[in-house]
Protein backbone atom coordinates (compact mmCIF):
# COMPACT_ATOMS: atom_id res chain seq x y z
CA UNK A 1 0.00 0.00 0.00
CA UNK A 2 1.53 3.71 -0.61
CA UNK A 3 0.25 6.59 0.93
CA UNK A 4 2.01 9.30 -0.43
CA UNK A 5 0.80 12.69 0.76
CA UNK A 6 -1.27 14.51 3.69
CA UNK A 7 -4.23 15.84 1.97
CA UNK A 8 -5.64 17.81 5.35
CA UNK A 9 -7.94 17.72 8.43
CA UNK A 10 -11.24 18.78 9.53
CA UNK A 11 -11.67 20.72 12.73
CA UNK A 12 -14.57 21.51 14.79
CA UNK A 13 -15.18 24.15 16.73
CA UNK A 14 -18.23 26.37 18.85
CA UNK A 15 -17.22 29.33 16.63
CA UNK A 16 -15.93 28.90 12.93
CA UNK A 17 -15.82 31.91 12.34
CA UNK A 18 -13.37 33.23 14.26
CA UNK A 19 -11.21 30.45 13.13
CA UNK A 20 -11.54 31.26 9.48
CA UNK A 21 -10.61 34.79 10.64
CA UNK A 22 -7.57 33.49 12.19
CA UNK A 23 -6.74 31.17 9.00
CA UNK A 24 -7.41 34.74 6.85
CA UNK A 25 -5.12 36.70 8.93
CA UNK A 26 -1.94 34.05 9.01
CA UNK A 27 -1.78 34.18 5.12
CA UNK A 28 -3.83 30.77 4.03
CA UNK A 29 -6.67 31.58 0.97
CA UNK A 30 -10.07 30.46 0.97
CA UNK A 31 -13.26 31.24 2.20
CA UNK A 32 -15.67 30.31 5.02
CA UNK A 33 -15.39 26.73 5.88
CA UNK A 34 -12.04 25.58 3.42
CA UNK A 35 -8.36 26.99 3.81
CA UNK A 36 -5.59 26.27 2.68
CA UNK A 37 -2.37 27.56 1.22
CA UNK A 38 -1.50 28.74 -2.62
CA UNK A 39 -0.27 24.92 -3.53
CA UNK A 40 -2.54 23.11 -1.31
CA UNK A 41 -5.81 24.83 -1.18
CA UNK A 42 -8.50 23.26 1.26
CA UNK A 43 -6.27 21.33 3.66
CA UNK A 44 -8.17 22.56 6.43
CA UNK A 45 -11.58 22.20 6.73
CA UNK A 46 -13.86 23.85 9.50
CA UNK A 47 -17.57 22.88 10.70
CA UNK A 48 -19.39 24.07 13.70
CA UNK A 49 -19.25 21.58 17.09
CA UNK A 50 -19.92 21.78 20.81
CA UNK A 51 -16.53 21.63 21.54
CA UNK A 52 -13.16 22.25 19.82
CA UNK A 53 -12.80 18.57 18.25
CA UNK A 54 -10.18 16.73 14.82
CA UNK A 55 -13.23 15.16 12.89
CA UNK A 56 -11.50 13.94 10.06
CA UNK A 57 -7.90 13.45 8.62
CA UNK A 58 -7.67 13.22 4.90
CA UNK A 59 -4.91 11.15 3.19
CA UNK A 60 -3.34 10.63 -0.95
CA UNK A 61 -2.48 6.74 -1.76
CA UNK A 62 -1.95 6.25 -5.18
CA UNK A 63 -4.62 4.31 -6.95
CA UNK A 64 -8.16 2.06 -6.18
CA UNK A 65 -6.21 -0.97 -5.13
CA UNK A 66 -4.36 0.74 -2.35
CA UNK A 67 -8.70 1.27 -1.03
CA UNK A 68 -9.14 -2.35 -1.08
CA UNK A 69 -5.16 -2.80 0.57
CA UNK A 70 -6.59 -0.86 3.12
CA UNK A 71 -9.87 -2.43 3.63
CA UNK A 72 -8.23 -6.00 4.19
CA UNK A 73 -5.80 -4.45 7.04
CA UNK A 74 -8.40 -2.80 8.90
CA UNK A 75 -10.16 -6.22 8.62
CA UNK A 76 -7.75 -7.66 10.21
CA UNK A 77 -7.59 -5.52 13.19
CA UNK A 78 -11.64 -5.84 13.32
CA UNK A 79 -12.64 -2.98 11.88
CA UNK A 80 -14.76 -1.83 9.00
CA UNK A 81 -14.40 0.47 6.04
CA UNK A 82 -17.49 3.01 4.64
CA UNK A 83 -16.33 2.45 0.89
CA UNK A 84 -17.52 5.76 -1.22
CA UNK A 85 -16.80 7.12 -4.18
CA UNK A 86 -13.14 7.14 -5.30
CA UNK A 87 -12.64 6.87 -1.37
CA UNK A 88 -12.50 5.01 1.84
CA UNK A 89 -13.69 5.97 5.16
CA UNK A 90 -12.63 4.46 8.44
CA UNK A 91 -13.36 5.80 12.08
CA UNK A 92 -10.54 6.05 14.61
CA UNK A 93 -12.39 3.93 17.24
CA UNK A 94 -11.04 5.66 20.63
CA UNK A 95 -11.40 9.52 19.37
CA UNK A 96 -14.07 8.77 16.83
CA UNK A 97 -11.98 10.93 13.73
CA UNK A 98 -12.93 9.93 10.11
CA UNK A 99 -9.75 8.86 8.36
CA UNK A 100 -10.14 9.20 4.66
CA UNK A 101 -8.46 7.86 2.02
CA UNK A 102 -8.80 9.38 -1.74
CA UNK A 103 -6.25 7.98 -4.48
CA UNK A 104 -5.22 11.57 -5.79
CA UNK A 105 -2.06 12.98 -7.87
CA UNK A 106 0.60 14.19 -6.12
CA UNK A 107 0.89 18.04 -5.69
CA UNK A 108 4.36 18.92 -5.70
CA UNK A 109 5.05 22.38 -3.77
CA UNK A 110 6.27 25.55 -5.78
CA UNK A 111 9.76 25.55 -5.01
CA UNK A 112 10.45 29.05 -2.87
CA UNK A 113 13.02 31.54 -4.13
CA UNK A 114 16.67 31.09 -3.39
CA UNK A 115 17.38 33.51 -0.50
CA UNK A 116 21.16 34.47 -0.41
CA UNK A 117 22.90 34.02 2.88
CA UNK A 118 26.15 35.28 4.62
CA UNK A 119 28.17 32.42 6.11
CA UNK A 120 31.94 32.33 7.05
CA UNK A 121 34.06 31.87 3.99
CA UNK A 122 30.84 32.06 2.00
CA UNK A 123 29.33 35.77 1.30
CA UNK A 124 26.41 35.32 -0.90
CA UNK A 125 24.89 38.69 -0.20
CA UNK A 126 27.15 41.51 -1.18
CA UNK A 127 26.51 44.89 -0.96
CA UNK A 128 22.63 44.20 -0.01
CA UNK A 129 21.10 43.97 3.06
CA UNK A 130 18.96 40.79 4.03
CA UNK A 131 15.65 40.45 2.68
CA UNK A 132 14.09 39.51 5.96
CA UNK A 133 15.65 43.30 6.58
CA UNK A 134 14.62 45.37 3.73
CA UNK A 135 11.16 44.01 2.78
CA UNK A 136 8.07 44.31 4.92
CA UNK A 137 6.03 41.46 2.84
CA UNK A 138 5.02 38.80 4.78
CA UNK A 139 5.09 34.90 3.65
CA UNK A 140 2.53 33.11 3.97
CA UNK A 141 2.12 29.14 5.20
CA UNK A 142 3.27 26.96 2.74
CA UNK A 143 0.91 24.25 3.44
CA UNK A 144 -0.33 21.97 6.50
CA UNK A 145 2.05 19.75 7.40
CA UNK A 146 1.26 17.81 10.17
CA UNK A 147 -1.19 16.63 13.02
CA UNK A 148 -0.80 15.63 16.51
CA UNK A 149 -3.15 14.09 18.69
CA UNK A 150 -3.42 12.97 22.51
CA UNK A 151 -4.68 9.35 22.81
CA UNK A 152 -5.51 7.11 26.39
CA UNK A 153 -4.44 3.97 24.23
CA UNK A 154 -1.56 5.42 22.24
CA UNK A 155 0.01 2.34 21.35
CA UNK A 156 -3.91 0.94 20.01
CA UNK A 157 -4.28 4.46 18.25
CA UNK A 158 -0.88 4.16 16.51
CA UNK A 159 -1.56 0.34 15.67
CA UNK A 160 -4.51 1.65 13.68
CA UNK A 161 -2.68 4.21 11.96
CA UNK A 162 0.01 2.16 11.13
CA UNK A 163 -1.02 -0.96 10.46
CA UNK A 164 -4.80 -0.37 9.07
CA UNK A 165 -4.68 2.80 6.99
CA UNK A 166 -1.03 2.23 6.04
CA UNK A 167 1.08 5.42 8.05
CA UNK A 168 4.86 4.40 8.20
CA UNK A 169 6.41 4.87 11.43
CA UNK A 170 9.69 7.40 11.84
CA UNK A 171 10.52 7.01 15.37
CA UNK A 172 9.40 6.21 18.90
CA UNK A 173 9.23 7.49 22.30
CA UNK A 174 9.07 5.50 25.36
CA UNK A 175 7.72 2.93 23.24
CA UNK A 176 4.31 4.95 23.34
CA UNK A 177 4.81 8.28 21.72
CA UNK A 178 4.75 7.54 18.20
CA UNK A 179 5.67 9.55 15.37
CA UNK A 180 3.71 8.60 11.53
CA UNK A 181 4.39 9.79 8.26
CA UNK A 182 1.93 9.30 5.06
CA UNK A 183 4.78 11.40 2.55
CA UNK A 184 8.45 11.23 2.78
CA UNK A 185 8.00 14.14 5.57
CA UNK A 186 9.45 13.05 9.40
CA UNK A 187 5.73 13.06 10.57
CA UNK A 188 2.52 13.80 9.50
CA UNK A 189 0.71 12.38 12.42
CA UNK A 190 2.06 12.49 16.13
CA UNK A 191 0.21 10.11 18.48
CA UNK A 192 0.95 10.74 22.25
CA UNK A 193 -0.72 10.11 25.66
CA UNK A 194 -3.63 11.81 26.82
CA UNK A 195 -6.25 11.49 29.09
CA UNK A 196 -9.23 11.82 26.65
CA UNK A 197 -8.84 11.90 22.77
CA UNK A 198 -8.30 15.40 21.87
CA UNK A 199 -6.27 17.39 19.39
CA UNK A 200 -3.17 18.81 20.48
CA UNK A 201 -2.13 20.70 17.54
CA UNK A 202 -1.96 21.53 14.26
CA UNK A 203 1.34 22.78 11.94
CA UNK A 204 1.97 24.76 9.03
CA UNK A 205 4.97 24.89 6.99
CA UNK A 206 7.15 27.56 6.25
CA UNK A 207 10.06 28.57 3.49
CA UNK A 208 12.43 29.10 6.36
CA UNK A 209 13.57 30.18 9.88
CA UNK A 210 12.86 33.90 9.01
CA UNK A 211 9.35 32.92 7.72
CA UNK A 212 8.26 31.44 10.64
CA UNK A 213 9.77 33.98 13.23
CA UNK A 214 8.20 36.84 11.33
CA UNK A 215 5.27 35.11 11.15
CA UNK A 216 5.11 34.14 14.47
CA UNK A 217 5.88 37.57 15.91
CA UNK A 218 2.90 39.45 13.97
CA UNK A 219 0.77 36.88 14.99
CA UNK A 220 1.64 37.70 18.62
CA UNK A 221 1.69 41.06 18.28
CA UNK A 222 -0.68 42.72 20.53
CA UNK A 223 -2.18 39.35 21.78
CA UNK A 224 -2.37 38.36 25.45
CA UNK A 225 0.40 36.03 26.74
CA UNK A 226 -1.64 33.02 27.17
CA UNK A 227 -1.81 33.43 22.97
CA UNK A 228 2.06 32.02 23.27
CA UNK A 229 2.89 28.57 24.30
CA UNK A 230 6.65 27.87 23.69
CA UNK A 231 9.47 28.48 20.93
CA UNK A 232 11.25 29.89 18.48
CA UNK A 233 13.76 26.56 19.27
CA UNK A 234 14.62 24.11 16.94
CA UNK A 235 13.37 20.16 18.21
CA UNK A 236 15.43 16.81 18.51
CA UNK A 237 12.86 14.50 17.03
CA UNK A 238 12.04 15.64 13.18
CA UNK A 239 14.71 18.22 13.49
CA UNK A 240 12.35 21.06 12.48
CA UNK A 241 12.35 24.52 13.53
CA UNK A 242 9.64 25.28 15.78
CA UNK A 243 7.05 27.99 17.42
CA UNK A 244 4.04 26.97 19.19
CA UNK A 245 0.70 29.48 19.85
CA UNK A 246 -2.97 29.48 20.10
CA UNK A 247 -5.59 30.05 17.73
CA UNK A 248 -8.74 32.29 19.18
CA UNK A 249 -10.45 29.08 19.60
CA UNK A 250 -8.51 27.30 21.74
CA UNK A 251 -6.10 24.90 19.45
CA UNK A 252 -2.64 24.87 19.50
CA UNK A 253 -0.60 25.27 16.30
CA UNK A 254 2.65 25.29 15.05
CA UNK A 255 4.69 27.10 12.87
CA UNK A 256 7.58 25.21 11.48
CA UNK A 257 9.85 24.89 8.86
CA UNK A 258 13.08 22.49 7.64
CA UNK A 259 11.71 19.00 9.05
CA UNK A 260 13.70 15.78 8.18
CA UNK A 261 12.49 14.00 4.60
CA UNK A 262 12.29 10.12 4.42
CA UNK A 263 12.49 9.60 0.99
CA UNK A 264 13.98 6.13 1.28
CA UNK A 265 12.35 4.10 3.86
CA UNK A 266 15.06 1.72 4.34
CA UNK A 267 17.23 4.19 4.55
CA UNK A 268 15.55 5.59 7.59
CA UNK A 269 16.63 4.35 11.24
CA UNK A 270 13.54 4.64 13.54
CA UNK A 271 15.20 5.85 16.65
CA UNK A 272 13.83 4.57 20.43
CA UNK A 273 16.33 5.86 22.57
CA UNK A 274 16.11 9.74 23.26
CA UNK A 275 17.62 11.81 26.26
CA UNK A 276 15.84 13.05 28.69
CA UNK A 277 16.06 16.75 27.59
CA UNK A 278 15.09 15.68 24.00
CA UNK A 279 12.30 18.39 23.51
CA UNK A 280 14.77 21.19 21.40
CA UNK A 281 18.35 20.96 20.09
CA UNK A 282 18.27 24.57 21.18
CA UNK A 283 15.82 27.21 22.20
CA UNK A 284 13.32 26.50 25.35
CA UNK A 285 13.99 22.38 25.96
CA UNK A 286 10.50 22.40 29.20
CA UNK A 287 7.28 22.44 27.15
CA UNK A 288 4.50 24.30 30.03
CA UNK A 289 1.71 21.92 30.99
CA UNK A 290 -0.43 23.38 28.49
CA UNK A 291 1.33 21.84 25.84
CA UNK A 292 0.41 18.52 27.11
CA UNK A 293 -2.77 19.12 29.28
CA UNK A 294 -4.55 22.26 27.23
CA UNK A 295 -6.59 24.14 29.80
CA UNK A 296 -9.95 23.45 28.33
CA UNK A 297 -9.25 19.44 28.63
CA UNK A 298 -12.71 19.21 31.19
CA UNK A 299 -14.97 20.71 28.78
CA UNK A 300 -13.79 18.37 25.96
CA UNK A 301 -14.27 15.41 27.88
CA UNK A 302 -17.89 16.77 29.34
CA UNK A 303 -18.47 17.19 25.57
CA UNK A 304 -17.43 13.71 24.46
CA UNK A 305 -19.59 12.13 27.75
CA UNK A 306 -22.70 14.00 26.46
CA UNK A 307 -22.45 12.82 23.06
CA UNK A 308 -21.62 9.23 24.61
CA UNK A 309 -18.11 9.01 23.38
Amino acid sequence: MSLHQFLGIEIGVPDPDALSAFCAEVGLVGDGASWGSADMPGQIRISETPYRQLRAIRVGCESEQDLDTARKRLADLGLSAQPGTGRLSCREPLSGTDVILEPTEHVPLTRPGLRQWNRPGERERANLRAEVVASDDPRPPRRLGHVVVGSPDPVATSKFFSEGIGFRVSDVIAGIATFMRCSSDHHNLFVQPGPIPYLNHYALEFDDIDAVGMAATRYLKGRSPDHHVIGIGRHVVGSNVFWYMKDPCGNMFEFFSDMDDIPDDEAWEIGTEWPPTSFARWGPNEPPEVFFVPADLEEIAKGREAEGR
